[in-house]
């Protein structure tokens, strides 16, 4: 099939698969910035693990709760403990991220034991996500999502950026740390949460970690790393869809690998810059 033929497929057929990977890319690809900076990065694989694991909590009859509800209570409940465990200094920051990494995949294990039978291959569906099929109605929920994430942030983003970035400075100049630090995990947890149920855990950890990093290699200027990843959120999916369509790939591990074509690039730019 010829790229004409395939991008008009998709326009026709799959809009919402585009249009819904290429926002889930530029949302995590922006709180990824200040994940990395943060130094937390493990943190994004945990919040989609929590996340997973409240998706699967709402196919048990005694937690019969519409399931993007059901995974945004459950990641939002876990994020509130986590960001204060992680601004604490009695135990190391990886500690707290694997217990609750382990923790949150065992109990989804043993919660989808005891689901019924016939909704095992729908949770394993919700969890792997499809983008492929992104309904209008979770696209709408995302884009929602996304401008409210994007208007704290850029209303806020002196605060959310010293915090990350420079953390010692930002106490000295009398921010209130714990107080930014609690919304941004707050803001990452629902972003991540709705992110999860849409396009999958591999996507979504994928993008928080793939376009920040490479960013980070190609600029210096802290607004231009959110501008430089960003854009390769956005690109990444689109070529990786098309890449899917051509060579009969799954969708979310070809468009994280082109994320990943991409960092590898940056590295040998980065290289050939500094030699």
């Amino acid at each position: 099939m010829e790229i004409h033929d395939i991008v008009v497929t998709i326009l026709a057929e799959f809009p919402y698969a585009l249009y819904g990977s290429m926002l889930v890319g530029a949302v995590c690809a922006f709180l990824g910035v200040y994940i990395v900076a943060k130094r937390v990065v493990f943190l994004g694989a945990v919040l989609t693990q929590v996340s997973v694991f409240g998706l699967a909590l709402t196919f048990l009859p005694a937690f019969a709760l519409p399931h993007t509800v059901g995974s945004l209570a459950i990641t939002l409940v876990a994020v509130m403990i986590l960001s204060r465990l992680l601004t604490g200094r009695r135990i190391p920051k990886d500690a707290v991220l694997g217990f609750v990494f382990v923790f949150s995949i065992a109990v989804r294990i043993l919660v989808m034991q005891k689901a019924p039978k016939v909704e095992v291959s729908e949770i394993e569906s919700l969890l792997r996500g499809d983008i492929l099929f992104v309904t209008p109605e979770l696209f709408y929920l995302m884009s929602g999502v996304f401008v409210l994430a994007m208007t704290v942030h850029l209303a806020f983003f002196k605060e959310f950026t010293y915090i990350s970035f420079d953390a010692e400075t930002a106490n000295t100049q009398g921010f209130k740390a714990d107080i930014w630090e609690m919304l941004f995990y707050m803001i990452a947890a629902v972003v991540i949460s709705v992110a999860t149920h849409m396009v999958g855990d591999i996507f979504v950890f994928g993008f928080l970690v793939i376009p920040p990093v490479a960013a980070m290699l190609l600029v210096r200027r802290v607004k231009k790393i959110f501008l430089a990843s960003v854009v390769i959120g956005l690109l990444s999916p689109s070529v990786g869809l098309l890449l899917a369509f051509k060579f009969d790939f799954p969708s979310s591990p070809t468009m994280v690998a082109v994320g990943a074509v991409v960092l590898c690039a940056a590295w040998l730019v980065n290289r050939l810059r500094v030699n």
